[in-house]
């Protein structure tokens, strides 16, 4: 490389060789293919078309032609014309969807995504916000779903150095007209309750929310280890859990009933399923599908 190797550049270092990159041709994953291929990769392109806005297509054609300049493969998708909806959990579960695919079909299982620590502060305060629990720890930097590998290299990249990365190489990208539409939650966090609590609380309130994010996933990892041996277990010991801290009680029943096969577990469902080691309460909590969380003979089991 005829430049000196910054910041963002650096954070990809480690990455395997063979990947495929989401590009939606705005500027954090334009800068990211961009940084890719300065550092040697020559990733597979892929790109989908939520169908949201009339230039979507435009979008699309526009990231196949940068693929193309950069002698790069490119995979584009688009959401289907009878399911399209402007439901941000919808959208997403179906770009993951085509990712999948995509990767199932290159035999790429590397995904790169442009997430950076902006996006880390935002996704953590609105995981607090609904009431997360132990979910609420931010993204992390590497992920297993549906098949695929999901890296995130710079979750500890702030956008402005992503901007001054752009400019300084004089990149051109898209500009994605919802991004200002405050329909969408996560334009609201960031447009408006994050600038109120920096005017409030000062401008340290987004490095306060991404140490707090760290701290938060490194304790989770931690919890997780202590109660990886017990959720694999088919019964609890009531005995063995009552000796154990609060907080790996908790943790210990929420990876149980996740490994028992149990959907949408809240932290009251916790809570209620932790009581059964109480002689006081009923022996039975129900869970979702018609199914119960019971103690019996000293053992918690499901049924």
């Amino acid at each position: 490389m005829s430049q000196p190797i910054s910041a963002a550049e650096a954070a990809l270092i480690a990455l395997p060789q063979s990947l495929i990159v989401g590009v939606s041709g705005g500027v954090d994953s334009v800068a990211l293919l961009h940084a890719l291929v300065r550092t040697g990769r020559k990733p597979v392109v892929l790109h989908f078309d939520h169908r949201w806005r009339a230039e979507s297509g435009a979008d699309a054609a526009w990231v196949r032609d940068l693929a193309r300049r950069l002698r790069l493969k490119y995979v584009g998708g688009k959401m289907r014309a009878s399911v399209q909806t402007h439901r941000e959990a919808a959208a997403r579960a179906a770009r993951y969807a085509f990712f999948a695919q995509a990767a199932k079909r290159l035999a790429i299982p590397h995904l790169v995504l442009a997430h950076h620590a902006d996006d880390q502060v935002e996704t953590f305060l609105m995981q607090l916000l609904r009431g997360g629990g132990a979910a609420a720890r931010g993204m992390d930097s590497l992920t297993r779903r549906d098949g695929l590998v999901l890296h995130r290299p710079w979750l500890g990249v702030w956008k402005k150095e992503i901007m001054a990365y752009a400019r300084g190489h004089k990149l051109t990208w898209r500009e994605d007209a919802t991004n200002a539409d405050m329909h969408h939650r996560r334009n609201r966090v960031r447009r408006r309750l994050l600038p109120y609590l920096q005017r409030q609380f000062g401008r340290q309130v987004a490095e306060n929310l991404f140490r707090a994010a760290e701290i938060a996933r490194a304790e989770s990892e931690w919890l997780d280890t202590l109660s990886l041996g017990a959720a694999r277990e088919p019964e609890l010991s009531v005995k063995a859990l009552r000796a154990l801290p609060l907080a790996q009680q908790r943790r210990t029943f929420l990876r149980w009933l996740q490994a028992r096969g149990v959907a949408d577990i809240s932290f009251a469902d916790v809570e209620a399923v932790r009581g059964l080691l109480e002689k006081t309460v009923p022996a039975k909590v129900n869970l979702s599908a018609g199914r119960f969380a019971r103690r019996r003979a000293g053992k918690i089991f499901v049924e």
